[in-house]
């Protein structure tokens, strides 16, 4: 059974706690390490999905 994935949607609330948090000063810069680390999560799965 072959699965294809061709987009990846996640939806997500960054809530903000305080002015002084490092999330407050560099959201984007959180949303690219998520992206990142989903996209790396993603390419693991494909590629174990390959090796068995």
């Amino acid at each position: 059974m072959a699965i294809e994935i061709r987009e990846l949607v996640i939806k997500t609330t960054i809530v903000e706690r305080s002015s002084d948090s490092p999330v407050a000063a560099a959201p984007q810069a959180l949303k690219d390490e998520i992206l990142a680390a989903c996209r790396q999560l993603v390419l693991n799965l494909l590629r174990e999905r390959r090796e068995r």
